[in-house]
């Protein structure tokens, strides 16, 4: 892979320019070919955002290796999980991860090691240059092959839709290894030969400072990081954001935190859709979003993309070959006209609506409750700062309605619930308001509740 000659990755721990990057990939795919990656290996990417992830990258790739992007936040079940399920060569990781062979190669502050399976065994090759690695709604991660092809896709498809230049910067504080910072940070830079900065953690007033800096064209955010803004006391004078592409992603936004963001910094956030399976799916455009704030925009490249009884259905060249891990057992996504979602959605003039999960309504006494509408009664209460609802059995065995909410000061369930009832209809109301300082997550940042471990 031909790095471009204006690329440069800009690190907590180091800055790579272009011939930085080469020498950088060669001296690493020199060290790992030594150690015993060979063409055809499955080999564990799982590294924070640091100098060295993009050229382990490339070093793995160069030896024609299959690189499994693993979030840095897993843990030993998700660890052992991939172990069984795709059965990795190796780890290419930091000292303070894994113990493992050192890799001798100075790159920034990370120390690399290569930790490999305590069998030594051969392996059939999986015949595909990425695996992405995704909880989605359930637990266990779900892996999901990509063909070299398929990344050239979606590459493009970002590049092409964003208007992407040598000259943009990018500022990535979401980790690179998950599918959201890899696309549209590692390949987006690779393909468009601009800057790639890198957040290693998220320091509100830091990189809000960085955005005000005139420096950054492209945003790589999440809602939570958007809701922290609007959180931070307002400075006496604030001049709009000089950022070309807020983006947000991972999960919904809120149109009241799109309207309520841009009232105060004169910038519009533009929703990103996509997941591991489809890659960038739609996004949307900043002169386009104040008419639709809770729209998520339009298709992106060459992706076809309709809603057949209520679901959203995917075509691209970028979408992955299959499962290789636990693929859902309720429902076959990859179908002969393509990716099916799961998520309820609307086209309108040529825009995208996602109103919820196909799977995820609740059924309370025979009316149906989506738990989109009943976040945004609950996010649009001023003290609740995030909310996440799912449905769950009571002593009777009848479905309600469940919730908990973050809040940014004081609130009881019972201001909470007096305020859901002037927005919704009784039977939509959350039986249950749980308070937490902060909502259940996993691995990859993804808010996790299970019914099974609610009592009401």
């Amino acid at each position: 892979m031909t790095i471009p000659r204006c690329a440069r990755v800009i690190a907590h721990d180091a800055s790579l320019d272009a011939d930085g990057l080469q020498r950088a990939t060669d001296q690493v795919a020199s060290a790992l070919a030594r150690s015993g990656v060979t063409s055809g290996s499955v080999v564990g990417l799982m590294l924070p955002n640091c100098a060295a992830f993009v050229p382990t990258y490339l070093a793995l790739r160069s030896l024609s290796a299959t690189v499994a992007l693993i979030p840095p936040k897993y843990r030993s079940a998700e660890l052992n999980a991939i172990r069984r399920g795709v059965d990795p060569t190796c780890f290419v990781t930091t000292s303070a991860t894994m113990s493992g062979v050192p890799v001798p190669v100075t790159i920034g502050a990370e120390s690399l090691v290569v930790s490999f399976s305590s069998e030594r065994r051969a392996r059939a090759s999986m015949d595909a240059a990425l695996l992405k690695f995704t909880s989605g709604s359930t637990g266990q991660p779900k892996g999901i092959a990509l063909s070299a092809a398929a990344l050239e896709v979606e590459a493009a498809n970002i590049v092409d839709g964003l208007a992407l230049t040598p000259e943009d910067h990018i500022l990535a504080p979401v980790p690179l290894g998950h599918s959201y910072g890899f696309d549209l940070g590692v390949l987006a830079m690779l393909r468009s030969g601009c800057t790639l900065a890198l957040e290693d953690t998220f320091v509100p007033g830091r990189v809000l400072a960085e955005l005000a800096s005139g420096r950054v064209s492209v945003f790589l955010g999440v809602p939570a990081m958007y809701r922290a803004w609007l959180a931070i006391p307002p400075a006496p004078t604030e001049a709009p954001l000089p950022v070309r592409y807020l983006l947000s992603c991972t999960a919904p936004l809120p149109a009241s935190v799109v309207t309520a963001f841009h009232a105060r910094y004169q910038s519009p956030i533009c929703q990103h859709y996509g997941s591991s399976e489809t890659g960038a799916i739609t996004t949307h455009m900043p002169d386009e979003v104040l008419e639709r704030p809770d729209s998520v925009g339009r298709p992106m490249g060459d992706v076809k993309m309709r809603v057949v009884d209520g679901e959203v259905v995917v075509t691209s060249g970028a979408l992955a070959r299959g499962y290789v891990m636990g693929a859902p057992t309720d429902r076959q996504p990859f179908q002969p006209d393509g990716f099916h979602t799961g998520d309820r959605g609307r086209m309108q003039d040529g825009f995208l609506y996602i109103d919820g999960r196909v799977d995820d309504l609740i059924n309370v006494g025979g009316f149906k409750v989506s738990p989109r509408e009943v976040v945004d009664a609950l996010e649009s209460f001023p003290a609740v700062t995030e909310a996440a609802v799912i449905g769950v059995r009571d002593s009777r065995g009848e479905e309600v309605v469940y919730a908990v909410v973050a809040l940014a000061h004081s609130a009881t369930e019972t201001e909470i619930l007096a305020h859901c009832r002037t927005r919704l209809a009784e039977y939509k109301v959350p039986r249950r308001v749980n308070i937490l300082t902060t909502l259940p997550r996993g691995p990859t940042g993804k808010v996790r509740l299970r019914a099974e471990d609610v009592r009401v």
